[in-house]
């Protein structure tokens, strides 16, 4: 005869097991809420970043940069986004503000002329000219071939409205596709053929500067992609200066050492809606890429916006909150830019910030004068950063 021997459960293992299985996903919660708070914390308040890199001083609300005070730094390239695709169609599509000059085409001569006398007397060095193949007229027989003083410019590839002609429903940005890799290189050739020998565009140590809009959004292969348009470029005798917009709040810190210097257009997002409290932002996102940045041996470029309002453009897209603030709240925000400027690695006599925008009036960004503001947005700029 057979003993059967029945198991009984252990109440108390199976409750310990249950208690730690319901320990792990707590222990991740409360992990997840202490990150997640002193992110919010910091990034608001910046209290840690003080310790390690006290850059600030207040007098009253009102924050001075000890760099711009001791100024070790011969010259800040200013650069600022600049757009020559207005005509009468562009206007039509809506403005969030009107220009002093009026609703003018970017390629009269006399307009021209006037924004190269105000990029001269208010210290803009670098017009950063949106480019699509497109406004290749619009570039070369407008600005390239204008006396523009002081002031030169650069290119910004705009890689969305580049990307979007293909109306994929994927990655818009995946460099393993073949036709937007391919397309890339071609555009990249054609820049250095069509623009860097001008006189007018500028250079850094003899180094052609061209910028990379939302370049954060890259994948696939673009790294490959883009050291291969670096060696075709080379080959036809330019070592381009390449800039790519990559800082935001996502951190996608891994795409620094494919580019030069790293920068953005602006890190606006809807939140918070005064150029000053955005300030207070920017300083946790730019120790964070500039710390990271520094540690590969890039340069990091800063930016500032002195407000943005595409409301005019509601029947296209969905607008965000509108970005407002006095002139004093814009002086404050390039106060805080310039005490995140960094000197550039080939040329350490010399570092660079970039404004959005001189003359975006469709989202009403610019800082050229306008109706709405006059002259006030544009003469904060060589109080910061000096003139030309």
């Amino acid at each position: 005869m057979r003993i059967k021997y029945i198991k009984v459960p252990n109440k108390d293992l199976n409750k310990r097991n249950l208690s730690r299985i319901l320990l792990l996903p707590l222990i991740i919660a409360v992990l997840a809420f202490i990150i997640l708070s002193s992110y919010y914390v910091e990034s608001n308040f910046f209290l840690i970043g003080k310790g390690i890199y006290p850059v600030y001083r207040f007098v009253n609300k009102i924050e001075t940069s000890l760099a711009s005070k001791q100024k070790p730094i011969n010259d800040t390239i200013v650069y600022c986004d600049y757009y020559p695709w207005y005509d009468s169609q562009r206007w039509d599509r809506g403005f969030s503000d009107t220009p002093l000059l009026g609703l003018y085409d970017s390629l009269d001569p006399n307009i021209i002329a006037e924004h190269s006398r105000l990029a001269n007397k208010y210290g803009i060095d670098v017009f950063k000219v949106e480019y699509l193949p497109q406004l290749d007229e619009s570039i070369t027989k407008g600005m390239l071939d204008s006396n523009l003083g002081n002031t030169k410019i650069c290119l910004m590839y705009d890689s969305l409205l580049r990307f979007e002609e293909f109306n994929k429903s994927g990655n818009l940005y995946d460099f393993n596709d073949p036709e937007i890799s391919s397309m890339f290189l071609k555009d990249m050739d054609h820049i250095a053929d069509t623009y860097f020998d001008n006189e007018n565009y500028f250079k850094i140590n003899g180094r052609p500067v061209l910028w990379i809009y939302i370049a954060r959004d890259y994948g696939g292969s673009y790294k490959e992609i883009i050291k291969q348009a670096r060696k075709n470029m080379l080959e036809k005798g330019y070592d381009v200066y390449l800039i790519g917009d990559l800082v935001f709040w996502n951190y996608k810190l891994s795409g620094i050492n494919a580019f030069d210097a790293v920068s953005l257009y602006t890190a606006y997002g809807g939140w918070p809606q005064n150029t000053a409290l955005l300030a207070e932002r920017l300083k946790f996102l730019y120790l964070v890429w500039k710390l990271a940045s520094q540690l590969q041996g890039k340069d990091f470029i800063p930016a500032a916006i002195p407000g943005f309002d595409d409301r005019c453009l509601a029947s296209e897209r969905k607008p965000q909150a509108v970005l407002s603030g006095s002139s004093q709240d814009f002086r404050y925000q390039l106060n805080i830019v310039s005490s995140f400027l960094d000197a550039v690695n080939i040329a350490p006599e010399i570092n660079q910030v970039t404004i959005a925008t001189f003359n975006e009036h469709q989202e009403g960004s610019s800082v050229e004068p306008a109706d709405e503001w006059g002259y006030d947005r544009i003469e904060q700029i060589p109080l910061i950063f000096g003139s030309q």
